[in-house]
């Protein structure tokens, strides 16, 4: 609880200045926000991070001091020494600022001058930044990837760890919230519409994970299970 409380300090914080309503948390606390909107479902999975991740467009135009709002909150700034990165940490908890990598190949860092921060770039953004819904918590507004969406990039995500422990802590998330679905039409057909407007080779990435994980042998079979037609 403690960790979700210092979450919330700092998305409270980004709210009142305005910032938050252009950005999409992604990660694992997203779990937390969809059992509050999804009838608390215990197939969802509850987040055991210390992780949180905020993704910000690169045409972000606010004109606001993040650092110092990390400041404000109890954050300290640990830079990469590699990359440049900055890290936000408060006790164990850390955060970070992502961004989508776009048409480079190379993932690097991103400088964002007017927000007085950097953003790793990362592949596979463009989903969460194209499938989000806004859900009311609290007294703030929270940008969320669409929960069919966040399932489809977690076995995107899965099939590129490295960490096994991390790719079948994924592959868990990602069986629960199907779970959930199958017996929800709506949730299965947006699955399904999310899944078809990915261009092919993000699909066959889908595919191939979910063959190497034995959830299902292929998108068409998960869709099938999920008694799609």
């Amino acid at each position: 609880m403690e960790k979700f409380e210092i979450l919330y300090s700092v998305l409270k914080e980004l709210h009142n200045e305005g910032v938050l309503d252009k950005c999409v948390l992604i990660g694992s606390w997203c779990q937390d926000f969809y059992r509050q909107k999804f009838e608390n479902s215990s197939q969802i999975p509850l987040a055991t991070t210390t992780d949180a991740d905020l993704l910000i467009p690169k045409r972000i135009k606010s004109q606001v001091n993040v650092a110092d709002i990390m400041k404000k909150v109890g954050f300290e700034i640990d830079f990469d020494n590699m990359s440049g990165l900055m890290i936000f940490m408060k006790k164990d908890f850390k955060f970070e600022f992502l961004t989508d990598v776009g048409a480079k190949r190379d993932q690097t860092v991103h400088k964002f001058p007017n927000l007085k921060i950097n953003a790793q770039e990362l592949r596979y953004m463009t989903i969460p930044q194209n499938y989000n819904y806004v859900q009311r918590f609290r007294d703030i507004l929270i940008r969320l990837p669409e929960p069919e969406a966040f399932a489809l990039h977690k076995i995107i995500v899965s099939a590129r760890r490295r960490n096994l422990v991390k790719r079948d802590k994924d592959i868990a998330t990602v069986f629960g919230l199907l779970k959930y679905f199958e017996t929800k039409e709506q949730h299965v057909k947006r699955l399904y519409e999310i899944y078809n407007e990915m261009i092919p080779p993000w699909r066959k990435t889908i595919d191939s994970a979910l063959e190497k994980s034995g959830l299902y042998p292929d998108g068409k079979a998960m869709f099938e299970a999920l008694g799609f037609r």
